[in-house]
């Protein structure tokens, strides 16, 4: 009977700590998710912001773009070229940073353990490949960015910014702007390496605009499994 008596308590105790280690999962496990939707909240509103920023770019570069078939050595058009040139175009950078905190955590601290449901599991490790496929499209991004902007180096004095008679009050004066060299094919790589960032700047939009989606259905996925508003 004595004996029968220990294993009841045993079991029972053994029951007893399951369920509280159950429940302390279970709280984990719901804290991790809500903290999980925030860090997504924060990315639909970086990769919205990224993707704006970046058709801005665009059009910057397609305005420069419109030059390539001018006549630059005209005062006017001189103007308008060092204008697209300096400004939201070449050389300028808009990336996407995911908000990581929670994903570092579930990831170094074995917390994937806690998520005990597969489906959301699975959820999340897709979500961190679809980041891992825009971060894999900056590399093009940056490039083709940075041989832009190395080529616009070789063309303007940016010296003229810091002459009043070019320059004053952020507009450009009427005085006709010089070139730091006069080469035409120093001229026409630019555009070529302008038409890459083109190309680079809409491809990497792309790999956003196609992710975005998900971002948000995760949010949505994860709000309803875990009863979170």
């Amino acid at each position: 009977m004595e004996f029968l008596m220990i294993f009841l308590a045993v079991t029972l105790g053994f029951f007893a700590e399951s369920l509280r280690e159950n429940i302390t999962n279970n709280e984990k496990e719901k804290a991790y998710m809500a903290s999980f939707v925030k860090n997504l909240e924060d990315d639909t509103t970086n990769l919205n912001s990224t993707v704006r920023e970046n058709q801005e770019k665009m059009k910057g570069l397609q305005n420069l773009m419109s030059l390539s078939t001018k006549n630059i050595s005209e005062p006017e058009i001189r103007h308008l070229f060092y204008k697209y040139c300096t400004g939201k175009s070449i050389g300028y950078y808009s990336i996407f940073k995911s908000n990581d905190a929670t994903m570092l955590q579930l990831k170094n601290s074995g917390g994937l353990q806690i998520v005990r449901r597969h489906h959301v599991a699975d959820s999340i490790a897709k979500y961190d490949n679809e980041v891992k496929y825009i971060y894999a499209a900056e590399t093009l991004y940056w490039n083709a960015s940075d041989a832009a902007n190395l080529a616009a180096q070789d063309l303007l004095d940016y010296s003229i910014f810091y002459d009043s008679t070019y320059f004053k009050d952020g507009q450009f004066k009427g005085k006709f702007i010089p070139l730091k060299s006069n080469d035409p094919e120093k001229v026409k790589a630019l555009f070529n390496k302008v038409y890459y960032e083109i190309g680079a700047t809409q491809n990497y939009i792309n790999n956003i605009t196609r992710r975005l989606p998900y971002a948000v259905e995760l949010i949505k996925f994860l709000k309803n499994e875990y009863g979170s508003e």
